[in-house]
C-alpha cells in the first residue's frame, strides 16, 4: 500500500487532491493535514511514500520546508502543488530537494502525470514551460552583449526575477532561505551589473531586454 500525505489548508482543494490520488493510485492511503507543523509531526511518526504540499500553508512558505522534511525522512518524495508562479518558484524548490513542482492551474491529467513521475518513476517533475526556461537560462541564447544579463550569476538572475515579481528583500530572503543582508548584497551587485541606480530602472531595463511586460 502507498501512503500519501496531502498538506493543504483549503479543505475543498485538499479533498479534491486526495480524490485524484485515490482514483489514480491503486491501493493508497491518503491523509490530509492543513498545517506544515502537523505534517512534520506525522512524517516523524509514519513513513509516507509521497508528500503533496502547498507552499502557503500555516508554518510554511519557505524553502526550509524541504530541509525540515528531509531532516526527518531523507528519502521521502516531495511534490509541491501550489498556486504560486512556477516560473519563479519551481527551480529554487527543486534545487532545494523537492522531487517535483506542479501548478494548481494545470488540468487534472497533468497532476496525475506529476504524481506518476515522482511516485512511480522516481524522477523529477517540472512542467514543459519550466524545463524550457531552465534550458534557456543555461544556454543564454538571447542575451545581448553588454546588456548586463549575461554577467549575472544564476543566483542573481533568480533574485532579479523575484524582484520583478514585486517581492521585497525580506520576502525573497525567506523564500530562498538567505539573510536579508545577503539579498541586499546581491541587489547592489545586480544594480551595478545592470547599470541602474534604482528598482524602477531595473524593472524597466529587465522588461526591455527580455521582452516581458508586467500588467
Amino acid at each position: 500500500m502507498k501512503k500519501v500525505l496531502v498538506v493543504e489548508d483549503h479543505p475543498i482543494v485538499s479533498a479534491a487532491t486526495c480524490q485524484v490520488i485515490t482514483q489514480y493510485v491503486p491501493d493508497v492511503e491518503c491523509t490530509e493535514v492543513s498545517t506544515f507543523w502537523r505534517a512534520l509531526e506525522l512524517v516523524g511518526l509514519e513513513e509516507y511514500d509521497l508528500v503533496v504540499m502547498d507552499l502557503g500553508v500555516p508554518g510554511g512558505n519557505t524553502i526550509e520546508m524541504i530541509t525540515r522534511l528531509r531532516s526527518i525522512r531523507p528519502g521521502i518524495r516531495i511534490l509541491i502543488f501550489t498556486g504560486l508562479d512556477e516560473s519563479l518558484f519551481a527551480l529554487p524548490f527543486v534545487k532545494a530537494g523537492a522531487n517535483g513542482f506542479v501548478s494548481k492551474k494545470v488540468p487534472e491529467s497533468e497532476l496525475r502525470r506529476a504524481i506518476d513521475t515522482v511516485l512511480f518513476r522516481n524522477k523529477i517533475y517540472v512542467s514543459d514551460e519550466v524545463h524550457d526556461l531552465t534550458l534557456s537560462s543555461y544556454f543564454k541564447p538571447h542575451r545581448k552583449e553588454g546588456s548586463g544579463l549575461e554577467t549575472l550569476s544564476e543566483r542573481e538572475m533568480e533574485i532579479l526575477r523575484l524582484f520583478y515579481a514585486r517581492k521585497g528583500v525580506s520576502e525573497i530572503a525567506s523564500i530562498l532561505n538567505l539573510s536579508t543582508s545577503t539579498i541586499n548584497t546581491h541587489r547592489i551587485r545586480i544594480f551595478r551589473k545592470m547599470d541602474v541606480e534604482n528598482m524602477i530602472d531595473l524593472v524597466l531595463k529587465y522588461e526591455l531586454l527580455t521582452g516581458q511586460r508586467k500588467e
